[in-house]
């Protein structure tokens, strides 16, 4: 089930009620726990920050809308203008269950098939994907990486009609249950 925005921040789309002169160059921040009260924001402001990043892969909707709040005090205080990103969580791509619980051992140069059928059972020469279009999506020659790019390989053909990807491993590498792939 999608997350439901319930803080109002549909303010952040609006259009600037002043006219803007473009730059060619900006200082983006990222906003956290150590960079959200007004004080730090007045700081990074007055130092040059001009776009203010919000990271949606953590914290919650409230949380951000108070730093939020805080960014436009921040403004207010110093006079300045800032951009707002907000950097939102796209789709998740996960291997599936594998035989034994995992971790299953690829070695370099071993072949190992993708497969979009998230009910198979995984194993060193077969991994689930949760990405239903991964073999229509993916071309020979592309590279995949799984656990954050600690497992790499490369794919050497696919099976669109059958939804599957056959890959050669490009190095030795542990591959578990719900790792990330890309």
């Amino acid at each position: 089930m999608p997350t439901m925005l319930n803080s109002d921040l549909g303010s952040v789309m609006d259009a600037p009620s002043c006219q803007l002169a473009p730059k060619k160059t900006h200082i983006v921040c990222t906003l956290g726990p150590s960079s959200r009260s007004v004080a730090e924001l007045v700081a990074l402001l007055e130092e040059g920050m001009s776009v203010a990043r919000f990271n949606f892969s953590h914290g919650s909707h409230e949380y951000h809308k108070e730093t939020l709040d805080n960014l436009r005090e921040a403004c207010d205080r110093t006079h300045r203008l800032c951009a707002v990103l907000l950097d939102t969580k796209g789709p998740e791509i996960r291997t599936g269950a594998l035989a034994g619980g995992g971790p299953v051992l690829l070695p370099k140069g071993h072949e190992v098939t993708l497969t979009s059928d998230y009910s198979t059972l995984g194993s060193a020469d077969v991994v689930p994907i949760s990405y239903p279009h991964i073999a229509r999506d993916l071309r020979v020659g592309s590279q995949v990486l799984m656990a954050d790019g600690a497992v790499m390989m490369e794919v050497v053909a696919t099976d669109e009609a059958g939804g599957s990807v056959r890959c050669v491993m490009l190095n030795d590498a542990k591959l578990g249950k719900g790792s990330s792939a890309s």
